[in-house]
């Protein structure tokens, strides 16, 4: 597809004027924008389901020149991948909400790896580092990424994990990458960011809102194979994730521990509910090699 599409689909975007879901149904049945350019702004409102004030708008600004040439400026000083790409995560075209845009930082091989992503409690009891060695070990020694949210917790160490074993792991963040948060977390960004992959559908200026967290949880989700779930307390951001999970036909499997335990709670009920207890990393990928991913032509990791 031509950078002409790439673009068309960014300034789409940045006018704040369609909601990506919409764009997104429409791109469902059309492999193409072009016939965007020269639609009435009443055929802009009917096949983007949007107000007629913002179809109007919308066509305004996508024959603006000034418009255009300041979005160009920025659409090429920043790395993206878009919906057009062929770089583009196949396993997050199938979710119920696929990112059109992702900006990144790093290496992009990884999106060709199995990908396994580990989430849990942002205040994680003492076991839990010992949790994600006994766990991730033998998976981060082969050609398995680790996919987290750089949040505090179970997310962090388990991106430090694997920098540390000089695995792969990809961050998926839920703000621009001007914006870090927490802000304790930028060395582990610049890890990432030199040796893994940082991916947002944020642009780089855009700060941390409430309500982004649980958007970015499901291409957490999405990009993976499987969702590990280390530990969790009832109500919490890593029960949306597993959640997000199901729904796009994911395996979500949870590390069982005591029922005293606060930070257990929230595994407990997603083992109630029929998530898949594992207790040994032998198990975690004997269940792993009998997933889907294998199905994405990626070659058979071996645990050793």
């Amino acid at each position: 597809m031509t950078k002409k599409q790439a673009f068309l689909l960014y300034l789409i975007l940045q006018t704040r004027l369609v909601k990506r879901q919409n764009l997104s149904r429409y791109l469902l049945d059309n492999n193409e924008l072009d016939s965007l350019l020269i639609a009435p702004s009443k055929e802009l409102s009917r096949v983007l389901s949007i107000p007629h004030d913002h179809s109007t708008q919308l066509q305004q600004l996508i024959h603006s020149k000034p418009f255009k040439r300041k979005l160009w400026q920025q659409f090429c000083s920043s790395p993206i991948i878009n919906w057009f790409d062929q770089t583009y995560p196949e396993s997050l075209r199938h979710i119920p909400d696929p990112p059109l845009i992702l900006y990144y930082q790093g290496d992009l091989s990884l999106l060709n790896t199995p990908k396994l992503s580990v989430i849990g409690s942002r205040k994680p009891s003492q076991y839990a580092e010992r949790k994600i060695s006994y766990m991730l070990k033998p998976l981060i020694t082969e050609t398995w990424s680790i996919v987290s949210g750089m949040a505090k917790g179970v997310d962090s160490l388990s991106h430090q994990y694997a920098m540390d074993q000089k695995g792969n792991t990809i961050a998926i963040l839920g703000f621009g990458f001007n914006y870090i948060y927490p802000a304790s977390n930028r060395p582990l960004y610049e890890q990432i960011a030199r040796n893994g992959l940082i991916l947002s559908e944020y642009s780089p200026d855009t700060k941390p809102q409430k309500w982004h967290f649980p958007e970015r949880n499901r291409l957490i989700s999405g990009l993976s194979t499987a969702t590990l779930i280390v530990e969790a307390t009832e109500r919490s951001g890593t029960m949306i994730t597993a959640d997000q999970a199901l729904e796009q036909g994911k395996e979500v499997y949870v590390i069982p521990d005591s029922i005293f335990l606060q930070q257990a709670q929230g595994c407990h009920h997603l083992l109630n509910e029929g998530a898949v207890p594992v207790t040994t990393p032998e198990q975690l990928h004997s269940y792993l090699s009998s997933g889907s991913w294998m199905n994405e032509n990626h070659p058979h990791p071996q645990i050793k």
